[in-house]
């Protein structure tokens, strides 16, 4: 009766731990997640004082952020949760007056483009982040 018992077991035991064995590493499927506006240095020199919405749409793209309670500000974000590694968050903040010209750029450490194509295909760069605010 102990060894029909055993010969059931064994195999029903061993088949669970199989089973559960498959999802034994959950980043294995998990891809870097890229989100928001990818704003380079390059493009954040170009910004001057005095330039239009529409001269600074067409520089930057459409902004990430239009708070309707806030019309004189556009904020540009880009976000990356990497597969492995912490995630960054990468704002871009720009004002504009009463007449829709640019008055007040702000931005944190930005990479240059080919940092940033780097950084996306995943080769080496010499790119240091600012460490995100929690």
């Amino acid at each position: 009766m102990l060894l029909r018992s055993a010969l059931f077991l064994a195999p029903l035991c061993t088949a669970a731990a199989l089973i559960a064995g498959c999802n034994f590493n959950s980043y294995v499927y998990r891809p870097d997640v890229h989100q928001g506006n990818l704003i380079t240095k390059e493009m954040a020199e170009q910004l001057q004082i005095g330039m239009s919405r529409t001269q600074v749409q067409f520089l930057m793209g459409e902004p990430l952020i239009k708070s309707q309670l806030h019309q004189n500000r556009w904020d540009y974000l880009y976000y990356v949760n990497p597969r492995r590694g912490d995630i960054e968050t990468r704002p871009v903040t720009l004002w504009f007056d009463d007449q829709d010209t640019l008055i007040k750029v702000e931005h944190g450490n930005l990479p240059s483009e080919i940092q940033a194509d780097s950084m996306i295909l995943k080769l080496p760069t010499d790119f240091q982040p600012e460490p995100s605010k929690k």
